[in-house]
């Protein structure tokens, strides 16, 4: 009876693995060119994988889990300051190369999804759990809620945009700039919608 895979191997493999791909794409990726990146033997990578599917499956699940560092607050519990400060500090965690080049990866995988048989939905449950989180705060500001869930789509599909801006054209102070901008224009909306009716303009 063979042997269940390791689980702690693994993650080492799957570590190994995101640093092989930094420059390289999922679409390139087969067992044997893996292998050979890695030093290792392609079997290795079948027995604890299985199957590229598989494979791919796990890598972008590894991927997905570097936000598990980031930590999230309630959404009530933030103030105005704090929602600015938080969103700052995870845009320029973001910035960093090898966060950049796996985002780039995340991209890839996202794309691949809209147009896969059978698709992970990952990016789509995180896309949801954002949106939710963003709503949720501001909901607890006190704006209207068909409003929020419009406000908060806005801002999030904003800084995907800008994640993307960066991933291509590399540009940090120009992305970081449009990002506090934006968030300039998401406070003054905010601030707008939840005034008392005789101060709106």
């Amino acid at each position: 009876m063979a042997r269940p895979p390791n689980p702690e191997r693994k993650t080492e493999l799957l570590d190994q693995i995101l640093d092989h791909l930094l420059d390289k794409t999922l679409a390139g990726l087969s067992f044997r060119t893996l292998a050979d990146g890695l030093g290792i033997s392609s079997y290795v990578l079948v027995y604890h994988f299985g199957n590229r599917e598989e494979l791919v499956n796990q890598i972008v699940t590894h991927i997905e889990r570097r936000h598990d560092s980031v930590k999230v607050p309630r959404p009530e519990d933030l103030s105005r300051e704090d929602f600015r400060e938080w969103s700052l500090a995870t845009w320029r965690w973001t910035q960093i190369e090898r966060n950049r080049q796996l985002q780039r990866l995340e991209f890839e995988a996202s794309l691949h999804d809209a147009v896969s048989d059978s698709p992970r939905e990952s990016a789509a449950a995180k896309y949801e759990y954002w949106h939710g989180f963003i709503r949720d705060w501001l909901l607890s500001q006190g704006m209207p809620s068909d409003l929020a869930d419009t406000a908060a789509r806005m801002h999030l599909s904003g800084t995907y945009g800008l994640q993307y801006d960066f991933v291509v054209n590399r540009d940090r102070s120009a992305t970081e700039a449009a990002l506090l901008l934006m968030l300039d224009y998401f406070f003054d909306y905010l601030d707008q919608v939840t005034a008392p009716e005789q101060q709106r303009v």
